[in-house]
């Protein structure tokens, strides 16, 4: 796959992610940490953004590691917060052989 793949994603009706190989993920109950991320990052997980006005965006590779690089310094882990600045709640998700995919979904 192409190392700086930014593309959109398919969200099918269950919720569930396409990838455009097609690959189906489903998300997980656990949430995302800056560890969590970092050690799927590491592992080659895929990483997709959630916020308006820019909709769903798929990362891979290169791509996937500056989106983090964006995503982590605002990442809520706990309790929300009232938003000054965008700030991001992310998932973990799996396809059914155990890819990892982290979604972030952003909020102003």
């Amino acid at each position: 796959m192409d190392s700086q793949w930014p593309v959109e994603p398919e969200e099918l009706p269950d919720g569930s992610l396409r990838a455009p190989d097609d690959v189906v993920y489903r998300r997980t109950p656990r949430r995302v940490t800056r560890r969590i991320g970092t050690d799927l990052l590491a592992a080659g997980a895929i990483v997709v953004t959630d916020v308006y006005p820019e909709g769903l965006t798929f990362s891979i590779g290169d791509a996937a590691r500056a989106a983090w690089e964006d995503v982590a310094p605002r990442l809520v882990t706990g309790r929300r917060t009232d938003a000054h600045d965008i700030q991001w709640v992310g998932h973990v998700w799996e396809s059914d052989d155990g890819r990892p995919l982290m979604r972030f979904d952003g909020e102003h």
